[in-house]
């Protein structure tokens, strides 16, 4: 069964309402955020509100499919990164002891 942030990212774009891009966002948040934005926007630019949020929703939930690919790929392959990836761990580790 889809959790609620699957179930509605794989809505129609003609269906998307505040209430459903709320509860698509996967933080709190995130969600707190959407309702700022939702309560101080002016009516006229709504439908841009409307369509960046959704675009954030979409984008998360292609962050989540490369991510299970990834660990799929890693399970396969002795927990290695496919070519096309870069280990930065040692850069991340370098910067913050600078």
């Amino acid at each position: 069964m889809p959790t609620t942030f699957e179930a509605v990212v794989i809505m129609g774009s003609d269906d998307w309402t505040p209430d459903s891009i709320a509860h698509a966002l996967p933080d709190a948040g995130m969600r707190m955020e959407f309702l700022r934005q939702l309560n101080t926007t002016p009516l006229s630019g709504l439908a841009v509100l409307g369509e960046k949020w959704v675009k954030v929703i979409k984008d998360l939930e292609g962050a989540v499919e490369r991510g299970h690919a990834l660990h799929a790929y890693q399970q396969e392959h002795s927990g290695q990164l496919p070519e096309e990836y870069s280990d930065v761990t040692d850069l991340i580790m370098e910067s913050r002891a600078a």
